[in-house]
């Protein structure tokens, strides 16, 4: 199998990046964007500042990191069903965050299987 992993650097993000639930609900909103099945979700906040969120899926997980004082969230997205699109479910993201800079993507392409050249 074949899929796309999207890693991404937002910048310019307000206080938001600080509250666990709005997090997850970014991140929930990014799976509902692409038909995901939300199976689960954890938060770490971090003293002084700093969240980790994740939210698992059916099809893999959302995972968001933030560190305030920069104004910067990171994003981590993986859906092992090839029928959804880790970009939408980004552009789901960023419409919640609403930075002020920029966005910065990454997309890895990640072969399953027993031996990378098997597929």
């Amino acid at each position: 199998m074949k899929m796309k992993q999207i890693f991404a650097e937002i910048y310019g993000c307000g206080s938001l990046i600080e509250d666990n639930d709005f997090l997850i609900s970014a991140a929930k909103s990014a799976a509902t964007a692409v038909g995901a099945t939300v199976i689960g979700d954890h938060a770490v906040h971090y003293e002084p500042f700093g969240v980790t969120i994740i939210v698992f899926l059916a099809e893999s997980h959302v995972l968001l990191t933030t560190w305030p004082e920069n104004g910067l969230l990171l994003v981590d997205i993986l859906l092992c069903n090839p029928a959804q699109d880790a970009a939408l479910a980004l552009d789901a993201i960023v419409n919640c965050v609403k930075p002020t800079g920029e966005v910065v993507k990454h997309e890895i392409f990640r072969v399953i299987a027993a031996t990378p050249s098997s597929v």
